[in-house]
């Protein structure tokens, strides 16, 4: 979805047409260095979350989902990323949104859950 997204490198391939959508995944890095116990520096957390946004972009995760509704799973994803289990948390999303009626549509909200821990292999 060429709409002017953040460019991200990774390795030697430049990703200048990330959906803009999954960049606050992009901002995790800080957060997860400052967590007890993380022994990575900032600059490799930077590098995997811009390798997870890449594979949730190539995975085509947000595709089925209005603005509204994948600015809920995002917020949903980062939140994940940052968990003790991130596979348990996206799982536990998953469920939740199939009864959180501020969603448009909650079923593909779920699958985008799902989806996500499938592009991410967890």
């Amino acid at each position: 979805m060429p709409t002017g997204g953040r460019e991200i490198m990774l390795g030697t391939m430049a990703m200048p047409d990330l959906d803009p959508r999954l960049t606050p995944i992009l901002d995790l890095a800080p957060a997860a260095a400052a967590r007890p116990g993380v022994e990575v520096d900032e600059e490799t957390l930077r590098e995997i979350f811009e390798e997870a946004a890449m594979l949730l972009d190539l995975g085509n995760v947000l595709d089925e989902l209005d603005d509204h509704d994948s600015g809920s799973v995002v917020a949903g994803l980062c939140a994940d990323l940052l968990a003790a289990d991130p596979a348990a948390s996206i799982r536990a999303h998953a469920e939740l949104a199939l009864a959180d009626d501020s969603l448009h549509d909650r079923e593909a909200a779920a699958v985008a859950y799902r989806m996500a821990a499938h592009a991410l292999r967890l």
